[in-house]
């Protein structure tokens, strides 16, 4: 038989684990996970750095630099949002990928076509259409 003091602490222990799953970490936290495709989860601060990303590229003048901003900021985490997109809306995830490939494709050339600024701007509003799908806010470029 347990001495009193030991039951004590088991029932406090057991009243602490109980809050703490209850309320799981920080207590105020939404539970559900993030977004989910293939290639993991999305989240909102991804999303919005890839965005971000995306408006710095907007702006491109040099296809080196445009290139490696793309690589860096956006690249990656576009894949991600795609397959996480094709779980809930598959033509937002297809209109995507197919933006993307033509912002690529401007990438591959020697300069940056006179339509790259209208590529990049329409892969703008189709990451925006698919972030919007599952569920998370894009921000806006800065003016």
């Amino acid at each position: 038989m347990l001495v009193p003091r030991r039951r004590r602490a088991l029932a406090l222990a057991l009243v602490l684990s109980w809050y703490v799953a209850a309320c799981g970490p920080g207590g105020n936290e939404d539970p559900s996970p993030p977004p989910s495709g293939v290639l993991g989860p999305v989240t909102a601060e991804a999303a919005a750095r890839a965005v971000r990303g995306l408006c710095a590229l907007e702006r491109a003048t040099d296809r080196v630099e445009a290139e490696a901003t793309f690589l860096d900021r956006s690249h990656e985490t576009l894949h991600v949002i795609a397959a996480a997109t094709e779980v809930r809306d598959r033509e937002a995830a297809a209109g995507l990928l197919e933006t993307k490939q033509r912002v690529e494709a401007d990438l591959a050339e020697t300069e940056l076509p006179p339509d790259f600024t209208a590529d990049v701007e329409a892969l703008i509003e189709a990451t925006r259409t698919a972030i919007d799908a599952i569920g998370l806010e894009a921000p806006a470029c800065p003016a």
